[in-house]
């Protein structure tokens, strides 16, 4: 994996993460230590038929908050699954995992930036629930992790002219997807002929620009990419935009129809 997915102090090792001191229980609060997370999940993999080939963490709010990326035996040729792992002991998210692929040509990750939540931190959960509850969440995120493959690569039935790619790049520019100081950089991978003239070409663009984010926020910014191309899709399947004024026409037709 590069580097620069997991950036700055934020990375840690999978010890760093067991290590965090525990959090207090309340009457109302029962923190879940990400150890128990990682054991759990873990347990849910190998009872699917899966195997996890790498893990990556980061850290965040003194420990507190933790994101990890693990990569697993499933996928094709070109990509491997991959999962998101989230879990805080802060109260600031609910434990959580989401589709991912990563592509091996280029190590480019992506989420599917839908989590599924396997529950908030409340009193009365036993370890032996969180397996079961981790073993549930699993089952349904192998087929997540089907769905999302199958959309990724049919991204590359999209052929995109230069006017088409600079329609989207204006829009994920737009809603700060990437900021406009990455305009450089993604110029020279997808005009520069790096990747193919199409939305997969496009996508894996996009995640090679966002690799020097921190990966606490990758599955927000991907989630919103992937809808933007969704839209296009869906305007293709209508008509093919001729300018940015019908584009946006169109995708404003969708969104109020």
């Amino acid at each position: 994996m590069s580097q620069s997915i997991l950036i700055g102090s934020n990375k840690a090792t999978e010890a760093d993460v067991i290590n965090v001191p525990a959090v207090p229980f309340t009457r109302s609060f029962h923190p879940v230590h990400h150890r128990q997370v990682i054991d759990a999940i873990r347990s849910g993999i190998v009872a699917t038929g899966l195997e996890i080939v790498k893990t990556d963490y980061v850290l965040a709010n003194n420990g507190n908050r933790m994101f990890s990326v693990w990569d697993l035996s499933g996928g094709s040729d070109e990509l491997c699954w991959s999962i998101g792992i989230r879990n805080s002991m802060d109260k600031s998210m609910a434990l959580g995992i989401t589709a991912g692929t990563r592509v091996f040509v280029c190590e480019n990750l992506a989420f599917s930036g839908e989590f599924v939540e396997m529950r908030k931190h409340t009193k009365g959960l036993s370890y032996d629930e969180l397996e079961f509850i981790a073993y549930r969440a699993m089952k349904k995120m192998v087929a997540n992790l089907i769905k999302f493959q199958a959309w990724h690569e049919d991204l590359k039935n999209f052929h995109l002219t230069e006017w088409d790619a600079k329609i989207l790049l204006v829009e994920i520019m737009t809603n700060n997807i990437i900021p406009p100081s990455k305009f450089g950089r993604f110029n020279e991978l997808y005009f520069g002929g790096v990747y193919d003239p199409t939305l997969w070409g496009f996508h894996e663009t996009v995640t090679d620009v966002l690799r020097d984010n921190n990966l606490l926020t990758l599955p927000k910014k991907n989630k919103m990419l992937n809808g933007v191309l969704d839209s296009y899709k869906d305007t293709r399947s209508i008509e093919p935009p001729s300018s940015l004024a019908a584009f946006y026409e169109s995708r404003n037709l969708l969104a109020h129809g």
